[in-house]
């Protein structure tokens, strides 16, 4: 829900906000309370939302009986009241800046609670048969000709985290609620792209390692082989297996 997002990336946007921002340390207007809250607040006759009584005392106080000292003070209170507000809007805004820079970073950590709440991945046998768990009857060997996709959709999330390509998945997950923490693969920035195209390559499709974007095919291979081994992978060797390079 949204109440969960927000309630994650506020607290967070507040933080950073003041972090940056030291006029959201300074202290409050000296005296404040002798002119905010509800008992300060000015009451409106024509309002359906108070009581008759309350509506009553307003009119009568806004009446030619009421003496010019009295009606100045009303109007310092309101002034001040105005100024109270605006400067509360601006500080409001500014955490509302900090959180709207925050809504990528906080969907990821919405993907990684989703992924630690999960049960494992459940694989059909046409699923299973093209992961690890039969690497004896698939090969278990990524090649630059392999074709690879993710076993099963929504079991994997990549995020930046201290400098580095960090993959969350599901599939060390016990079936007793939260029994093991999520495991995460972490990888060089530079193995994001290629990490990438894998995570969003999904059934009926197939990507061929070797079209994977990185510089090196080794680092495909080996990129593609961790994500084979952990069993966030599906490979299917159509042609027969490009063994010109070697790695591991």
């Amino acid at each position: 829900a949204w109440v969960d997002f927000l309630e994650m990336i506020i607290p967070e946007a507040l933080e950073n906000a003041s972090s940056k921002a030291l006029s959201l340390r300074s202290g409050l207007p000296r005296n404040f309370l002798n002119y905010m809250g509800t008992m300060h607040e000015e009451i409106d006759p024509q309002s359906k939302d108070i009581p008759e009584a309350l509506r009553q005392l307003a009119a009568k106080a806004g009446g030619d009986e009421e003496d010019q000292k009295e009606r100045m003070k009303k109007r310092q209170i309101v002034k001040l009241q105005e100024a109270f507000k605006t400067e509360a809007k601006k500080k409001i805004m500014r955490v509302c800046k900090e959180a709207l820079a925050m809504v990528t970073t906080g969907c990821d950590q919405i993907a990684k609670r989703f992924l630690s709440d999960r049960l494992p991945p459940s694989f059909s046998p046409q699923e299973s048969a093209l992961t690890s768990e039969n690497r004896a009857e698939n090969g278990g060997r990524i090649w630059p000709n392999t074709m690879v996709r993710l076993a099963k959709p929504g079991i994997a999330h990549l995020v930046m985290e201290d400098g580095k390509a960090v993959l969350y998945h599901n599939v060390d997950n016990s079936r007793v609620y939260h029994e093991n923490p999520l495991s995460p693969m972490e990888f060089e920035i530079d193995d994001a792209p290629a990490l990438e195209m894998l995570l969003t390559t999904s059934e009926p499709h197939w990507i061929c390692v070797e079209d994977l974007i990185h510089g090196d095919i080794e680092d495909k291979m080996d990129i593609a082989q961790s994500l084979y081994d952990e069993g966030i992978l599906a490979m299917f060797q159509e042609e027969k297996p490009d063994t010109s390079v070697q790695t591991g």
